[in-house]
């Protein structure tokens, strides 16, 4: 019988330590999912091994606490490559809660036995009683995990957050270890009602940053929509430009028509070159677009061309684009006219205004993007994407997150990197052709 009590226990840890990492999933979605979930495997049955080597020291004691959350925490950087910080406050908020569950359902089932040694029997005895208990407690916390889980997508982990989170789990563990002290040295039948309040703590403080959160990003959202509008129409008066440019250009053209033919009748040849050279000049300006196939991207790229050459920034666009693409051309915009803009105004800052570099090539089914543009010495490094310069944090530096956004609809990747006065985006994303209606 004990043995099959050792396997639960074995099993219950495996899950405490296996859930933990789907948590850090929500927060830090991976991008090989497959291998993902075969190292989360491997390394849960490794925690729940050490755990209960140190269970066999006692099977409750506050380091065993600490080794698991320590453990948690270092192999779920290694599986999702994220900041210390950030996993370790989301462990630990993890770990508090999970021990606050399991000492409300152990008080709770203490009160009912009506024997103030059962909570000291549950916790350091091994015994079938104990082991009905975590396994019901496990099945209330995977239940609850599932229940949540769509509502944890929703909360992003700003930097004043993340330590917020992490001093809300050091001040709960002393309090946990308080609570826990107090109830295995005086146990009475109000305890189970003080860890019921404890609980509700816990859900209040995240209910808390959950609504904070949700406000912070409907601010952000307005910000963003102003933002997106002035954008929007900055894009219709460049385009309108354009296409009225070309109206003319067609409008006139049978008039000019008319004008060589009269001139060619009358045998004024060198008066017809001089009338066709002048005429050739928008002409020979539209035969410089560097054309995609996709008619709203090549007059996005082709206005960039023009400001930059108002600007004095040398130019070089190479641009392979792939036949009937999946990939929507307002998609297609936001991309090339964000990163252009971004590249064209940091360029225009610099005192040699020097050259930006558009590189679109497909390779496969990957589609890669790469913008290169001088910038400022003092651009060093910064992890995910750069901070914008300008004053107003809130309108400005959305180009690239609205890249980004873009980019990870076509589960792709985006790479940013400065180096001797050189930015660079890189973006990588999958395309498909599109299916052909019959």
């Amino acid at each position: 019988m004990r043995i099959v009590w050792e396997i639960i226990e074995y099993l219950v840890c495996f899950v405490e330590t296996y859930i933990a990492y789907k948590v850090l999933e929500i927060f830090f979605p991976a991008r090989n999912s497959r291998k993902k979930q075969k190292e989360m495997i491997i390394l849960a049955l490794v925690g729940a091994v050490v755990t209960r080597i140190c269970n066999q020291i006692s099977l409750f004691s506050y380091f065993t606490i600490f080794i698991s959350v320590f453990y948690s925490s270092v192999s779920g950087m290694y599986i999702y490559r994220a900041k210390c910080i950030q996993v370790l406050s989301i462990i630990s908020f993890y770990g508090l809660c999970l021990c606050g569950l399991d000492f409300l359902v152990m008080t709770t089932i203490s009160s009912f036995y009506k024997d103030i040694d059962m909570l000291n029997y549950l916790l350091m005895e091994m015994s079938s009683l104990r082991i009905g208990v975590i396994f019901f407690t496990k099945i209330l916390w995977v239940a609850i995990y599932l229940v949540l889980k769509k509502y944890l997508k929703k909360i992003s982990f700003t930097i004043k957050g993340t330590y917020a989170a992490l001093l809300t789990s050091v001040i709960g563990f002393c309090g946990f270890i308080f609570l826990a002290e107090q109830a295995m040295q005086i146990f009475n039948y109000t305890v189970p009602w003080v860890w019921f309040m404890f609980i509700c703590i816990l859900v209040l403080i995240v209910l808390v940053f959950y609504f904070m959160i949700e406000q912070q990003k409907e601010k952000t959202a307005l910000s963003f929509m102003e933002m997106q509008s002035r954008l929007l129409e900055d894009k219709y008066k460049t385009l309108n430009d354009v296409y009225m440019e070309n109206a003319k250009l067609y409008h006139d053209l049978n008039n000019h028509l008319n004008t060589l033919y009269q001139l060619l009748e009358e045998k004024q040849g060198e008066a017809a070159k001089a009338y066709i050279k002048e005429i050739s000049k928008p002409i020979l300006k539209l035969s410089k677009t560097i054309w995609t196939g996709v008619d709203v991207v090549d007059v996005i790229i082709n206005s960039k061309l023009e400001k930059m050459e108002q600007l004095g920034i040398e130019a070089d666009i190479n641009v392979e684009y792939p036949s009937e693409c999946n990939i929507t051309p307002n998609d297609m915009c936001t991309i090339l006219s964000n990163l252009l803009d971004n590249a064209i105004e940091a360029a225009a800052e610099t005192e040699q205004k020097g050259c930006v570099c558009l590189t679109v090539r497909r390779i496969n089914y990957l589609l890669l993007i790469k913008v290169t543009n001088p910038c400022s010495e003092h651009i060093k490094s910064f992890e995910d994407i750069p901070k914008t310069t300008k004053a107003n944090k809130n309108l400005h530096g959305w180009g690239l997150r609205s890249v980004r956004d873009t980019v990870e609809k076509y589960s792709g990747t985006l790479e940013c990197g400065a180096q001797d006065g050189v930015f660079t985006v890189k973006i990588m994303m999958q395309w498909e052709k599109k299916a052909k209606i019959v």
